[in-house]
């Protein structure tokens, strides 16, 4: 695969984080950063550029909490490649941000500061303060906010961010295995419960959506492929969406699996396959 060809990288960086949101599978991950000698054999094993294609700093934790956050960044552009990263927003240098990123991602789920320090996300205020200071930065057509749909209402700061001319990309709750075994004990918290239909029920099979079991089908991930994953451990898998990989993980097996009609466990309730 030449560079130019090379499709979009995600590199987990650290597992450690400053937030405790409801459905993150870090949280219950050993926390920790990846070693610069793992870094550094993930860029070996990408073609260099340029042209190369997008690689983002970030994973199951906060990515500016790694150490060595700016070097990796840097090493990145070094290579060739364009770095990208989704920050929580709590941590932000501005004209550092402008300087190494062409976009930029930051994760809001809403505007209500109740309810973002329920789901484990305080200082809300902080973050919206410093989006802005971002947005002045460098420029709304720069950043994207990300945000994780929980059946909250999601009106207010789709308005909040076109005033300002941001993108605004929601993703779907997982309803994975691997994802859902940490949403119980948040979803048994009525107040939470109450405004977060997604999280309505402390059994996982109640769930939304969940009852059904999926279907096999072809996975866009694997067929084209999107995307190169590479775990806290330089572990490469063919997707973001596989928490817990077993040690004798194959993309090729499970494409297989997959083309003759069975469902692997790694792929077991992914909404990709929807």
């Amino acid at each position: 695969m030449t560079a130019a060809a090379a499709p979009f990288v995600q590199v987990e960086l650290t597992t450690v984080c400053n937030y405790a949101c409801v459905y993150c599978a870090g949280r219950a991950m050993p926390q920790r950063h990846m070693d610069d000698a793992v870094f550094a054999d993930v860029l070996r094993r990408l073609p260099a550029g340029p042209p190369g294609g997008t690689v983002s700093l970030q994973g199951e934790g906060e990515p500016t909490l790694h150490p060595r956050f700016w070097a990796l960044v840097d090493a990145v552009q070094a290579h060739g490649w364009t770095p990208y990263t989704i920050t929580n927003g709590t941590r932000v240098e501005p004209a550092r941000f402008a300087a190494a990123f062409p976009r930029l991602g930051v994760s809001v789920d809403t505007l209500d500061e109740a309810l973002s320090a329920r789901i484990g996300r305080p200082h809300l205020a902080k973050v919206l303060a410093n989006l802005d200071a971002l947005c002045a930065a460098l420029g709304p057509a720069r950043l994207i906010v990300h945000s994780v749909d929980l059946g909250q209402p999601l009106g207010p700061l789709r308005a909040w961010l076109a005033a300002r001319g941001i993108a605004h990309e929601v993703q779907p709750l997982q309803r994975k295995p691997d994802y859902r075994r940490h949403y119980p004990a948040a979803a048994a918290e009525p107040a939470l419960a109450a405004v977060l239909p997604g999280l309505a029920a402390a059994d996982p099979a109640a769930l939304i959506g969940w009852a059904r079991p999926p279907r096999p089908r072809r996975c866009d991930y694997l067929e084209r492929p999107r995307m190169r994953f590479f775990t806290i451990d330089g572990v490469e898998l063919p997707c973001c969406f596989i928490k817990d990989v077993p040690p004798d993980f194959s993309a090729e097996a499970t494409r297989a699996a997959l083309a003759a009609g069975r469902l692997p466990a790694t792929c077991a309730g992914c909404r990709m396959l929807d």
